[in-house]
């Protein structure tokens, strides 16, 4: 018997091991519908995911406190549902449009704090095509120094009820750091190709890793581009399922950081194919 009560004690450690190096490293949030081409008045719920690109995801509840805006967007009007959401819901929305087109849902939540030790912090900013804040850090002598940082989101959802085509998909929200579809991703079939632009701060962010990870049943790709001077990537449509454009930018903190030395930008775009 106590044979078996110290097994099980072992296996529940490595277990909180296990998930805990799973957190640590799942950073990726990202809005996802449970369908996401709809036929008027169909219903399908929203759901917001921590993962690592697309993987290893887990939900979260609607967190007022965290939630700077949630509205959602179509070519008639604009909803806020923020107001109408109560704290600690899911899945986080449920979404239904009687009228055919775009439906655009878009989310930005506050500042969250988070201190790694230099080689985790290094570890990381490789991980998210970070590389030039590596060199801004041994430039300021702080590679040995543990990474400080805030981080912000601004999460983004195309759905699309019918067959009716609109341009939602390309209205700009003039969010801080912001992923636009160039095209209307429901135009495409499997095999074209879809072009974005990045903005910060309402202009063309350049020379930016970004990611586009794709998941059909099971399997999970990832594609790695960069922006170019304009702020604009092509991304090969090259899988049906559910797409997922990501990119961080960051860069030093000068005001009202608190513990902060650094501030990063995450932006996350997700449509279905």
């Amino acid at each position: 018997m106590r044979k078996n009560f110290i097994m099980r004690k072992i296996l529940f450690a490595f277990t909180s091991l296990l998930l805990f190096a799973v957190s640590a490293f799942a950073h990726e949030y990202w809005l996802e519908p449970e369908k996401f081409a709809l036929a008027p008045n169909e219903k399908t719920a929203v759901r917001l995911y921590v993962g690592d690109a697309l993987k290893d995801k887990e939900e979260k509840p609607f967190q007022t406190s965290k939630t700077t805006m949630f509205d959602i967007f179509s070519a008639n009007k604009t909803l806020n549902l923020k107001t109408s959401l109560t704290d600690g819901a899911t899945p986080i929305y449920n979404f239904s449009a009687d009228k055919a087109g775009n439906y655009l849902l878009a989310m930005e939540r506050n500042w969250s704090y988070i201190k790694l030790e230099p080689d985790k912090f290094e570890d990381y900013l490789r991980e998210d095509g970070m590389e030039y804040i590596i060199g801004e850090r041994e430039k300021l002598d702080e590679r040995k120094k543990e990474g400080r940082e805030r981080y912000s989101r601004f999460i983004k959802s195309l759905l699309q009820v019918g067959d009716k085509p609109d341009n939602v998909y390309k209205k700009r929200l003039n969010l801080k750091l912001e992923i636009m579809p160039l095209e209307n991703p429901y135009a495409k079939k499997v095999g074209e190709k879809l072009k974005f632009q990045v903005l910060f701060d309402g202009k063309p962010l350049a020379d930016r890793a970004v990611f586009a990870n794709n998941r059909n049943g099971e399997n999970v790709t990832t594609q790695k581009m960069t922006t170019d001077k304009t702020g604009k990537i092509t991304v090969n449509l090259d899988k049906s399922g559910l797409w997922l454009v990501r990119l961080v930018n960051m860069r030093k903190c000068k005001q009202d950081c608190g513990e902060a030395d650094w501030e990063s930008f995450w932006a996350a775009f997700t449509f279905g194919i």
